[in-house]
């Protein structure tokens, strides 16, 4: 081996090995990182990409997400909801809900059937590095939730 490549070879070998630290990594999101905020849907689209108007439809409050260390809650549907949940890596996984049995007008009853449908199957999330939203998403589509301004960092 000449000198040039022996001399050469172990500096392409540390820039091989500080190029694979800087991949970007899907990187498991924490409890910790979910508890901080109450999530807002800002945007829900369907499985083709198409806005998802049962959710986001309405005059209403934004359906909003707020979880505690073993139990999460849904508001500004029609009913209150709320139930266990896990966290297994980048997946969220809710148990069955239990809500209040209010009759509501169509829109906000549509929402509740949407967001019940959508919370039935596993989640693969994502929170951006300065938790300025959430993503999930699944097969019926992808849900974006921006942090409530009053309750950041609670």
């Amino acid at each position: 081996m000449s000198a040039t490549i022996r001399h050469l070879l172990p500096a392409a070998l540390a820039f091989s090995l500080m190029l694979g630290g800087c991949a970007s990594t899907n990187s498991s999101v924490s409890v910790d990182e979910l508890i901080h905020h109450t999530w807002l849907l800002a945007s829900a689209t369907d499985a083709d990409g198409k806005p998802d108007t049962a959710l986001t439809g309405g005059d209403r409050a934004p359906i909003a997400l707020s979880f505690h260390p073993d139990r999460m809650g849904i508001s500004n549907a029609c009913n209150g909801m709320g139930g266990d949940y896990q966290v297994e890596g980048d997946t969220l996984k809710v148990g069955n809900l239990m809500q209040t049995m209010m009759a509501c007008e169509p829109v906000l009853m549509a929402r509740e059937d949407a967001i019940k449908k959508r919370l039935q199957q596993p989640l693969e999330m994502e929170i951006d590095d300065n938790a300025s939203q959430l993503i999930l998403r699944n097969n019926a589509g992808v849900m974006i939730f921006h942090p409530s301004a009053d309750t950041t960092d609670r």
